[in-house]
């Protein structure tokens, strides 16, 4: 199978601390790590791994923390070949605070992402069109728009910041893409509807043959075919939240491109999760496909 992704390139450092400093303060951290990061590009480094073929198409700057993330890329063995290069632009940065006993923070600096145009998406019109999946996650309008103007093999996560920007335009995009995956507030935000159901049909309707609803410590729900599909979650000790909801996508689409059912699939998609957030660091910490399976065998079926 071969995947695109399409989105931000960056840097991701990481650090787990007790406590936020107080003003002029300085805390020790219990564990940092400096990684490749990105939503886009923890999809593609998971979906490699659970066996995939990956392109990543994005963009970085011509500097050490680009080498960093590309070689980063590179060991993961996705391919970036198409990876935009921009002299005179820092790649982007995200600084990521886990606090024990609490929700992670984060801290973004997009550099370099900022210079990925539409033009920049034509160009490479060829990978795109050759894929059997192409994947977006939290990109700009203007580039969803031109990555479904040359392909109908589209999934899209579109992302909380970009829906808060521009929910209209989003949805009037729904429509053009095969797969849709949302958090609980992304979905009401783009349907306008408070009750999760009724936001997964409301979308549904528009367009996407399958509409995937994550819940987090609730699970996941999906509709697709005229069918609400409703999955638990798996009960784990939560390590770091990071990069969960772009393993999860990963995992859905391995599995219904190997030609599991969604509801097998999503429930794979959450052992995946499960075993993400049960573990520091973003891309250090990706589960292989066997342990997918385990969990997934483990967890559902009695």
């Amino acid at each position: 199978m071969r995947f695109v992704s399409v989105g931000n390139a960056n840097v991701d450092i990481t650090v787990f601390v007790e406590r936020i400093p107080d003003q002029d303060e300085s805390v020790p951290s219990l564990a940092a790590t400096v990684t490749s990061g990105g939503s886009a590009s923890n999809f593609a480094l998971a979906a490699s791994k659970l066996g995939a073929k990956v392109a990543m198409i994005a963009s970085v700057g011509n500097d050490t923390l680009g080498e960093l993330y590309l070689k980063s890329m590179r060991e993961g063995g996705v391919d970036v070949e198409h990876v935009k290069v921009v002299d005179g632009r820092r790649t982007g940065i995200v600084v990521v605070l886990n606090v024990l006993g609490e929700s992670r923070r984060m801290i973004e600096s997009l550099g370099a992402n900022l210079e990925l145009s539409p033009k920049d998406i034509m160009e490479r019109e060829e990978v795109l069109r050759v894929a059997d999946e192409v994947h977006m996650a939290s990109v700009e309008v203007p580039i969803a728009r031109a990555v479904t103007e040359l392909t109908k093999e589209v999934s899209w996560d579109p992302g909380t910041r970009v829906l808060r920007k521009n929910s209209y335009e989003v949805w009037n995009l729904v429509k053009r893409v095969k797969r849709i995956f949302l958090n609980a507030k992304e979905a009401k935000l783009l349907s306008k509807e408070e009750d999760l159901v009724e936001a997964a049909k409301k979308i549904g309707r528009e367009g996407p043959d399958e509409v995937i609803i994550k819940k987090g410590s609730g699970g996941a729900i999906a509709w697709a075919d005229g069918e609400l599909i409703d999955v638990k979650a798996i009960d784990v000790k939560v390590v770091d939240t990071t990069g969960a909801g772009d393993v999860f996508a990963a995992a859905y689409l391995v599995a219904r491109h190997r030609g599991f059912e969604v509801l097998r699939s999503i429930r794979l998609a959450n052992s995946a999760a499960a075993l993400k957030i049960s573990r520091p660091g973003t891309t250090l910490s990706l589960p292989s496909w066997d342990e997918i399976a385990a969990m997934e065998f483990i967890s559902y079926w009695e």
